[in-house]
């Protein structure tokens, strides 16, 4: 018997054709595609279908901030209480609070900014400084103030580490 569909009625073309695709060994017919010469037009659509397709991929891909409303201020007001016995004029970034990553600083007098990173990987967490222009290394007031802006890290650290940033699985293990 003839198994090819052409030889059969349209019931079993159509039974034929059904087993086929069920079993895998169906495969379709290629479609031509005419290849046109693009204009520039052409192109500018392609590319800003791509850069639109890449942006909300980018978006879904950010995390979002997970600091609550208080966070930025109780952080504010322990760092400004550290150093309420010097005199210093204190400029704070936004706190950004991640699942696995806390970022937050600041400039203090306009001369040093500093940088405090948490991550669950003692590693990685960090604190960095940037001295401005007007930065004086002879001044024995900076010398305090970076020791502690260093000496504050280590209780924003482990504030963060313990309190906010997941450090588990579902069971609550590390």
């Amino acid at each position: 018997m003839d198994n090819s569909i052409n030889s059969k009625t349209s019931p079993i073309q159509m039974r034929v054709l059904m087993k086929r695709m069920r079993n895998g060994d169906y495969i379709s017919e290629k479609q031509n595609i005419i290849i046109k010469d693009l204009t520039m037009r052409d192109m500018l659509k392609i590319t800003r279908r791509l850069n639109e397709g890449t942006e909300e991929d980018d978006e879904q891909e950010k995390q979002t901030n997970l600091k609550t409303a208080f966070d930025q201020d109780n952080e504010e007001e322990k760092f400004r209480n550290y150093f309420r016995d010097i005199n210093v004029d204190i400029k704070f970034i936004d706190l950004e609070v991640f699942d696995n990553f806390v970022f937050w600083g600041g400039t203090i007098d306009g001369v040093i900014q500093f940088a405090y990173t948490v991550t669950p990987n003692e590693k990685t967490s960090k604190i960095e400084f940037n001295y401005l222009p007007d930065f004086s290394p002879d001044n024995p007031d900076n010398d305090i103030i970076v020791k502690k802006i260093e000496s504050y890290y280590d209780i924003f650290y482990k504030y963060m580490r313990n309190n906010v940033l997941y450090m588990g699985d579902d069971n609550g293990k590390v």
